[in-house]
C-alpha cells in the first residue's frame, strides 16, 4: 500500500478521536450501585477469592485449522476509503515526520479545545484553545467539556460542588455531569493518561465569583473553592514538558477549609474532603487509584460499586489481578463499544462474574453487533477482506462475521503490522471487527475457551477500570507490534536494518 496514503488515513483516524467523542458527550451516566457495600466486605482473604474464582481449567488449546478460503471476515477500512484521504491530509502529516528518520516517531504537543456550559442561559460557551483564559464575562458554569486533539493519550477532568460532590472522571469531549440543581462548578481537577502523560504535566489555576484568582496546581490536584459561599467564574490550563519547572505560583490553590486529597497525616496516606471531613470514595494520586472509608485507604479484596476489587497492601488498585487469581478462568469478557474498552471479568463463587480481571482497549466499528454472544471458533492467523490479516482471532458468535483480533498485518507474518493501527487503537473504527494489540488478543486467544460469554453494550463509563491506553506511539514505518510476544530481538533488528536500507 502506498506510504503516504497510510500516512493520510493516520492523520485521519487521529482527527476522528474528536467526532467519536461527540456521542459519549451527551450520553447519561449509568448507576453502578453503592459506593462501599459493608454487608459484603467481610474480611475475605485472598487465597478464599482465589479458590472461589478459579473454576474449571480453560480447555486445551485446539490446533490451528487450515487457513479458510472461505468468504473473508469483515475489517478495516478498505484501501478505496484510504485513497479518498485528500492531499491536504497527507502533507500535514508528512510535515511532522523527520524524513532522514523513518523510524522516529514525531514530536507532538497537545491542543485542548473546551467548552463550559452557562448557567445563566442553559448554552454552550465559545471554544476556548489551550492556555486562554476559559472563562464568559465572569458568568458561572455547571458543566465542560475538553477534547484533546494531535497527540495520542487522554485528557480526564471532573468538577465539584457543595450540593452534588465530585462528579465522575469525563474523558475527550464528555461533557462533566449535569447537577440536577445546575449547582455551578466550585472547583476542578484534570490529569493526562496514556503518551500524553509521559510527555506532559497539565497545570490550571482558577478565577472565583470573589475575584480571587487561585495558585496553580497539576495532575490531578484540586484548584477552586469549596464549601465557602464561591464559585468559578473561569479557569485557565497549560501543559509542560516532564521535568520543566513552569515557574507557576502554587499558593493559595484552593480556598476551603481543609487541603481537600490524598494526603499524608503523620505520615499516614489519608483522604481528607475540603470541609476538613472524612471522605468515603475515590481518590487518585496521578493515575494510581485508590478507595477510602472514612478517609483511610482500603486493602485486600473490597465489593465497591457492584464489582470486587483487589488493593495492594499500600492501597492503591491493581488493574490486573492475574498475578493475584491466576489465568485458569473461567472468564466473561464485556466490551463497552462506545469508549473501545473490554474487560474480562472472573467468577466470585455465587456472586457471579463481578471480579474485573484486567481491560484492554479496542477499536470497534459501527457494524459491532450489542448484545449477548459465544464464542463458537478461533484462528491463530485469519484472513479478513482485502487480502489483510489478523492474529488470535476468536470469532465474537456463531454465523457472525466479526471476530476479536489483534491490529492488522499485510500478510501472516508478524513483521508486516500496521503502526497506524497500533497508534490508532481507541480513535479508528473498524469494519466491524473488535481490534486489539496482539498480546491482548492472544490472551483472549489463550485463556477464554470456546463458549466464552461476551456482551457488547454502550456506556459513557469505560467500565470497573479506567480505559487503558496504548504506552507509547510507534513509529509510522515500524513493521512489528511492540506488545507481540512472537517477535524477537534478531526479527526487530533485521527489520530495523531493513527499513533504513530502504529510506
Amino acid at each position: 500500500m502506498n506510504t503516504y496514503k497510510r500516512l493520510g488515513l493516520t492523520l485521519f483516524l487521529t482527527a476522528a478521536m474528536a467526532i467519536g467523542s461527540t456521542a459519549s458527550a451527551l450520553a447519561a451516566p449509568e448507576d453502578y450501585g453503592p459506593a462501599f457495600d459493608s454487608n459484603l466486605n467481610s474480611g475475605q482473604s485472598a487465597s478464599q477469592v482465589t479458590q472461589q474464582s478459579q473454576g474449571p481449567g480453560v480447555a486445551e488449546e485446539q490446533p490451528a485449522p487450515e487457513q479458510d478460503t472461505q468468504v473473508p471476515d469483515l475489517e478495516a477500512q478498505t484501501p478505496e476509503q484510504e485513497a479518498s484521504l485528500t492531499e491536504e491530509k497527507e502533507e500535514s502529516v508528512l510535515d511532522d515526520i523527520p524524513v532522514n528518520s523513518p523510524l522516529a516517531v514525531p514530536h507532538r504537543t497537545p491542543r485542548l479545545q473546551t467548552t463550559i456550559l452557562l448557567t445563566d442561559v442553559h448554552q454552550w460557551s465559545q471554544a476556548f484553545v489551550n492556555d486562554q483564559q476559559i472563562t464568559v464575562d465572569g458568568r458561572p458554569f455547571y458543566s465542560i467539556s475538553t477534547f484533546i486533539e494531535q497527540i495520542h493519550g487522554d485528557f480526564l477532568y471532573r468538577a465539584y460542588t457543595t450540593s452534588n460532590g465530585w462528579t465522575r472522571w469525563s474523558m475527550n469531549g464528555q461533557q462533566t455531569d449535569i447537577p440536577a440543581d445546575f449547582a455551578s462548578i466550585e472547583a476542578i481537577q484534570c490529569r493526562f493518561s496514556g503518551p500524553v502523560n509521559n510527555q506532559y504535566d497539565i497545570y490550571y489555576c482558577t478565577t472565583l465569583s470573589n475575584g480571587q484568582t487561585t495558585g496553580w496546581v497539576k495532575n490531578g490536584e484540586t484548584a477552586g473553592t469549596m464549601n465557602q459561599g464561591l464559585y468559578m467564574t473561569g479557569y485557565r490550563m497549560a501543559f509542560f514538558p516532564k521535568g520543566t519547572d513552569p515557574g507557576l505560583n502554587s499558593k493559595n490553590s484552593l480556598v476551603s477549609a481543609h487541603a481537600d486529597g490524598v494526603q499524608y497525616v503523620d505520615g499516614a496516606l489519608r483522604y481528607i474532603h475540603g470541609d476538613g471531613s472524612n471522605f468515603t470514595g475515590w481518590g487518585w494520586v496521578g493515575n494510581d487509584r485508590y478507595y477510602f472509608v472514612d478517609s483511610w485507604p482500603v486493602t485486600g479484596w473490597q465489593y465497591i460499586d457492584g464489582y470486587k476489587y483487589y488493593f495492594a497492601e499500600d492501597g492503591h488498585m491493581l488493574s490486573d489481578v492475574e498475578p493475584v487469581i491466576g489465568a485458569g478462568g473461567p472468564f466473561e469478557i464485556r466490551i463497552n463499544k462506545e469508549m473501545n474498552c473490554l474487560t474480562i471479568f472472573a467468577k466470585d463463587g455465587d456472586n457471579g462474574f463481578i471480579i474485573p480481571v484486567k481491560s484492554f482497549l479496542t477499536s470497534t466499528g459501527d457494524d459491532t453487533p450489542l448484545g449477548t454472544f459465544r464464542t463458537p471458533e478461533k484462528y491463530r492467523w485469519r484472513l479478513m477482506i482485502h487480502d489483510l490479516y489478523t492474529q488470535y482471532a476468536t470469532r465474537l458468535g456463531s454465523g457472525l462475521p466479526i471476530l476479536m483480533h489483534s491490529i492488522i498485518y499485510d500478510a501472516a507474518n508478524p513483521y508486516t503490522v500496521w503502526a497506524s493501527t497500533y497508534n490508532n487503537l481507541g480513535i479508528a473504527r473498524s469494519a466491524g471487527c473488535i481490534r486489539l494489540t496482539t498480546a491482548d488478543s492472544k490472551w483472549i486467544y489463550d485463556h477464554c475457551a470456546l463458549g466464552t460469554s461476551v456482551t457488547v453494550y454502550n456506556s459513557p463509563v469505560p467500565g470497573p477500570f479506567e480505559r487503558p491506553t496504548i504506552a507509547a506511539e510507534i513509529p509510522f514505518e515500524q513493521t512489528w507490534d511492540p506488545t507481540d510476544p512472537s517477535v524477537t530481538p534478531e526479527g526487530i533488528a533485521a527489520e530495523t536494518a531493513r527499513i533504513l536500507g530502504n529510506s
